[in-house]
């Protein structure tokens, strides 16, 4: 990356579309120029249910960020969940055009195209990305592209990233109702982890669990890559929804309910006191409550998260790369316990939770795109990165243009109806 260059991130969740614009500064880190958000009501259970409803709030969430930058956007990064992709661990040799005049980035094109065209997929599946692990060369490795290097051949050992053609079909609907090309898909859970995780714990062996409102990914790296990822339709709104059934109240109450009493194990109830509900829909009897009663609610449901992600880790024989655990998302950050309850029910000794805070962030709904934008700029000599944007120095501009010839045009065609109208009298 280059000082000056700008990449954009849009993050399609399924409450949320967030936006952001970063740009390379001297320090050769992102600086975010413009950022967007708007709510969306066109995604359920990972899937675009609606393209056009989504292509609205993506619109909204650009506009936004547009504004703020007083930049145009024509393309755009977009985030992918691990329910709709699937990874494959390839290592394939090749050799080099001109060995005397040393490697060159079209040598690693060329195995790019290769890998592409050899890798086996289903009739609906498409390679969305290939994300080089290692390259050997002459009998070394090398974590960078090794340019230049004197040789005949070379591996590349990679994980080419495979997506179901549906939900790809799905976001370029969207995109194009929204006027914005793709300039790739991007593993969320990358975005996540450049934020969230330590380099020693990628390579020492990681579970990552980004919990947010309608789904939870879970993903585990171990030396520094990434080894499983896949995406649970369970999240924190179940929480709230499990409250407002529990009790017969509104998910607005039970919302609160799950803020206040924001604990994930029992035992940490230091005062057990009564709860008015206020809800109208519930008989006067039944409208006190102990705070246990919305503890055990919060409890359960994070503890079955953790067993089905449990599960899964002994299902994939994962148990044994595993040296800690990061909590994160908007859906656990704030329930008291959660790291606790997960020693317990995991039995990882080392679990924490991070809430990132960024400082040039507004809101953490902006934490996933921003990381996002941080991934791609941290890409080799062998992806092009940049997002397609055009400077606009007054944000009406185009619109004022538009005015503008349609107003002469009017004129005219008015100045011409008068002509022909002295001739048709004369």
């Amino acid at each position: 990356m280059a000082i000056g260059d700008i990449i954009v991130g849009l993050d399609i969740g399924v409450s949320k579309v967030s936006c952001v614009i970063g740009q390379v500064n001297k320090f050769s880190e992102i600086e975010v120029i413009g950022y967007g958000l708007s709510s969306n009501s066109g995604v359920k259970k990972g899937q675009i249910i609606d393209p056009k409803i989504v292509s609205q709030s993506v619109k909204d969430a650009v506009n936004s960020a547009e504004q703020i930058s007083e930049l145009s956007v024509n393309s755009a990064y977009v985030n992918i969940k691990g329910m709709n992709v699937r990874i494959e661990k390839v290592v394939m040799e090749s050799e080099v055009a001109r060995p005397d005049d040393g490697m060159t980035i079209n040598d690693i094109y060329n195995l790019f195209a290769k890998i592409q065209l050899t890798t086996e997929l289903a009739i609906d599946e498409q390679i969305i990305d290939i994300l080089p692990y290692e390259y050997i060369v002459n009998g070394r490795v090398y974590k960078e592209e090794p340019i230049g290097a004197f040789c005949k051949t070379f591996a590349m050992e990679v994980e080419v990233v495979i997506a179901k053609g549906d939900y790809i079909e799905g976001v370029q609907k969207t995109l194009k109702y929204a006027g914005i090309k793709i300039d790739g898909l991007i593993l969320e859970t990358l975005a996540t982890s450049n934020i969230v995780l330590m380099p020693e714990e990628k390579e020492a062996g990681v579970l990552l669990v980004d919990i947010g409102g309608g789904h939870t990914d879970v993903s585990v790296y171990k030396n520094s890559r990434i080894e499983f990822y896949t995406t649970i339709p369970v999240g924190g709104d179940h929480i709230t929804n499990d409250i407002a059934l529990t009790f017969n109240i509104s998910t607005d109450e039970a919302e609160k309910l799950k803020r206040q009493y924001n604990l994930a194990i029992m035992a940490m109830i230091t005062n057990n006191h009564e709860i008015k509900l206020s809800s109208k829909n519930i008989d006067q009897q039944n409208n006190v409550i102990k705070c246990s009663d919305v503890v055990q609610v919060i409890e359960a449901r994070v503890k079955e998260i953790y067993q089905i992600i449990k599960k899964m880790t002994i299902e994939n024989n994962l148990n044994g790369k595993i040296e800690s655990m990061v909590l994160t998302g908007q859906g656990i950050s704030n329930i008291v316990g959660a790291e606790e309850l997960a020693m317990l029910t995991l039995k990882i000794d080392q679990v924490r939770v991070c809430s990132p805070k960024l400082i040039n962030i507004i809101k953490p709904q902006h934490t996933t795109v921003f990381g996002m934008v941080r991934y791609i700029a941290s890409l080799g000599l062998s992806k092009h990165v940049n997002s397609d944007v055009e400077i606009i120095t007054d944000p009406n501009l185009k619109e004022k243009i538009l005015d503008g010839l349609n107003n002469f045009k009017n004129k005219i065609f008015g100045f011409n109806k008068r002509l022909k109208k002295i001739d048709d009298e004369e």
